[in-house]
């Protein structure tokens, strides 16, 4: 469907813009909202009138808006929810739920406005920002209080500190021997012992080895004796 803009759209253009959308979204939203009218010869004729009527009306909206998000800044929406002791939520808080505690609080904010990055499931407080109107937005604190199953306020408790796991000391690499240095060699393991073994055999050999016995030294012969009254003696 084709149409002509009445006002600024996000993502779609300015007064007096001519557009082609799906016919849904026209009959649902823009139609509905003023925010277009359907292209049509009459609307062309009239185009500059609505362009001058448009522009007033988007100033007017701009200024409210703007208002609007000067007072809303900063401002605390509290939520109750179901939560364990450690504030883990049993569901979640979404933007209609944010959008239900403003109006309870007494804003005027449309529900598109509303845009968290993600469902709240944590007890505590968290920023929420509300895109009003192009690109003004404003900041709001949302405090999800979290209670039991007859809606009492519950303290959280924090979790116990996790013990930190002993870290494994790191070897440090040995030194690689420098460029052109030879690296020692090791004795095989059979070499080594063989030559152990033969080492303390020898040793052994040595230690049980009887040493020669010494000569036994020849008698003096006595003066004045000669060769032969000696052998006759010893006969």
């Amino acid at each position: 469907m084709e149409l002509i803009l009445l006002q600024s759209v996000e993502g779609l253009g300015r007064p007096g813009d001519q557009v082609k959308v799906r016919d849904g979204y026209a009959r649902n939203f823009l139609l509905p909202k003023g925010k277009a009218v359907p292209l049509s010869p009459n609307a062309l004729r009239g185009l500059a009138k609505l362009k001058v009527k448009a522009e007033e009306e988007e100033k007017a909206l701009l200024s409210t808006m703007e208002e609007l998000a000067k007072k809303i800044e900063g401002t605390v929406i509290k939520l109750t929810a179901r939560a364990t002791e450690e504030g883990h939520l049993f569901g979640s808080v979404t933007d209609r739920d944010v959008h239900g505690a403003l109006t309870l609080g007494g804003w005027t904010v449309p529900l598109r406005s509303i845009r968290m990055a993600a469902h709240l499931k944590q007890a505590g407080t968290a920023d929420v920002p509300l895109h009003l109107h192009g690109s003004i937005v404003a900041t709001i604190k949302v405090e999800v209080v979290p209670v039991d199953a007859e809606g009492n306020k519950i303290d959280v408790v924090a979790p116990p500190p996790q013990a930190a796991e002993p870290v494994a000391p790191v070897e440090e690499p040995a030194e690689a021997p420098a460029e052109g240095e030879a690296k020692p060699e090791k004795p095989a393991k059979g070499k080594k012992d063989k030559a152990e073994r033969t080492e303390k055999s020898d040793k052994a050999e040595k230690s049980e080895k009887p040493e020669k016995s010494a000569k036994p030294e020849k008698a003096p012969r006595a003066e004045g004796e000669t060769k032969g009254e000696g052998k006759a003696r010893k006969k």
